[in-house]
């Protein structure tokens, strides 16, 4: 695995912020020593460091930090993704439920939609909420089709038959199983129901940005971008981890690995069970206000589109998914980690969406070029090994955690998973600390652990199996009437691929494919 690409494409959320932050060196030179180096800024690094300061900022002594970011701070998947706060409440629980059993399934729900009063009280707490445009309300799953509306309302009616209608989940759920009704509600043409219930969005960049402002200002946290690791070493007789940059090496009591899809270029045992996705999205110029409720259209279990408006006066509308067109295209997105390069065609897809999808939409030519501020970009998420984010003591490396493999969906998983990591952290440390408002109350799923027997496990994973698996889930959904209509067959003009169909892990030849749950985690 390599590091990320120098020259990525455009992100809105990042032009449109233009944030002093973006390139910031806290310091000329590195640091010699730290209490902790967090290697990645996105969501999860940036998290990390405000639970770090939070939970220890009424005792004597705060841990020292430095942030080291490959990039320009919060250029990766934090910076690309599509903004949404929306917790899986519902969609996905018949599928853990046969995995893990109901109580296991509820465990991984209850965890994801805690994510919300979490986001609500740091935002609170810091003053943030109107900046990150913080907004919570009512999201939904549309059915364009029947076989949408079988799986949806067949893992909701699977929740309730194993918690019963006064689980305050299931009850947070409601079903509009009218057409019209749903079609109001979700503003899709088309949509046959929904199901809807309780979430989020916000600006993801911005929300990276303020929280890492607020601990900068603390003076406890040195932050360097465009500064890649080249390596970690081991805990040496003294305590101390070497981190060796670039541009020098700091010394570390803690080594806090927050690199997600990039994870396996320092832990080389996550080459396999962290695996690059490419996704893309588009910035939609709209009127103010236009877009009603964040959401999700669902044609089967692969294809999808997601979208929200951000408020004035912004007001673009965030749209991705594009699958109806991708399924075409999987050597496009599968074990990809080049987001230097657009997929060919997709802005066009995403600029006949407002025409073709959305009721009522303006008479008026959507735009995906917003003058220079990246209308339409690509980001690299995640396919993890076993469907799960890998969270926790790394195994093997004793003074290291690991944060990474959230697959496409860190939204409602990670500023609680990176306050359960800061205590043990700090327990590692010796420092005092006590529970902040807004901190995890919930344990780490199980699901979450990256114990040493998950990870050996998984070494067996067949890389080329995921591959094979992914381009097989496409061809099955390429062939559907939903994904041949004009807008989403392929250009003769552009082929196949428009990128080199090269094998991203040619050296790895595992044994087993591994259960990976793939396209439906975006939404």
């Amino acid at each position: 695995m390599v590091l990320p690409c120098a020259n990525p494409t455009k992100s809105y959320w990042i032009e449109a912020a233009d944030s002093p932050l973006r390139n910031l060196r806290s310091s000329h030179e590195l640091p010699e020593t730290a209490d902790v180096v967090i290697i990645g800024g996105g969501y999860s690094g940036a998290t990390t460091a405000y639970w770090l300061d939070k939970y220890t900022r009424d005792h004597v002594k705060q841990p020292s930090m430095v942030i080291l970011e490959a990039r320009d701070i919060c250029g990766g998947a934090t910076g690309r993704n599509g903004g949404q706060l929306r917790p899986h409440a519902y969609s996905r629980y018949a599928v853990w439920a046969e995995r893990f059993g109901p109580d296991t399934a509820m465990e991984l729900i209850r965890h994801e939609m805690a994510h919300l009063p979490a986001f609500e009280q740091l935002a609170a707490d810091e003053g943030i909420a109107e900046e990150i445009c913080l907004k919570f309300g009512e999201t939904f799953d549309a059915a364009m089709t029947d076989e949408a509306w079988i799986r949806l309302k067949g893992a909701l009616d699977a929740m309730r038959r194993d918690h019963g209608e006064d689980n305050e989940v299931v009850k947070a759920c409601r079903v509009i199983a009218d057409a019209a009704e749903a079609q109001d509600f979700s503003q899709m043409k088309g949509a046959l129901a929904a199901i809807v219930h309780p979430a989020g969005q916000v600006w993801p960049y911005k929300f990276v940005h303020a929280i890492l402002r607020i601990v900068l200002a603390r003076g406890n946290l040195n932050v360097q971008a465009h500064t890649p690791v080249m390596q970690v070493g081991e805990r040496d007789a003294d305590g101390w981890i070497q981190v060796r940059t670039e541009r020098g090496t700091v010394r570390a009591r803690a080594v806090v690995h927050a690199t997600n899809a990039w994870a396996s270029h320092l832990l080389p045992e996550y080459s396999k069970l962290v695996l690059p996705e490419k996704g893309t999205l588009a910035a939609i110029k709209a009127p103010e206000g236009f877009i009603k409720h964040t959401g999700a259209q669902h044609w089967d279990a692969t294809v999808n589109n997601y979208h929200l408006q951000l408020p004035a006066p912004y007001n673009a509308v965030i749209l991705g998914g594009a699958r109806q067109y991708l399924v075409h295209r999987p050597a496009d997105c599968v074990l990809r980690d080049d987001d230097d390069q657009h997929i060919l065609g997709t802005d066009e897809f995403f600029g006949s969406w407002p025409s073709s999808d959305v009721l009522n939409w303006p008479e008026s030519t959507p735009q995906t070029s917003l003058e220079g501020k990246g209308g339409c970009w690509v980001g690299i998420e995640t396919t993890s090994a076993d469907g799960f984010p890998f969270v926790g003591p790394a195994p093997r490396h004793p003074g290291q955690w690991v944060a990474a493999g959230f697959a496409g969906h860190g939204m409602p998983r990670i500023l609680l998973s990176t306050s359960s990591i800061s205590t043990l952290v700090l327990e590692s440390l010796g420092l005092e600390h006590s529970e902040p408002s807004g901190a995890a109350k919930l344990p780490l799923p199980k699901p979450f652990l990256a114990t040493k027997d998950r990870i050996d496990r998984l070494q067996n994973t067949n890389v080329e199996g995921i591959r094979s698996s992914f381009t097989a889930k496409c061809k099955e959904s390429s062939v559907k009437p939903f994904c041949n209509g004009e807008r989403s067959r392929v250009p003769a003009k552009q082929g196949i691929s428009s990128c080199n169909d090269g094998n991203w892990a040619s050296s790895c030849k595992g044994q087993a494919v591994s259960h990976v749950e793939q396209i439906p985690l975006r939404v």
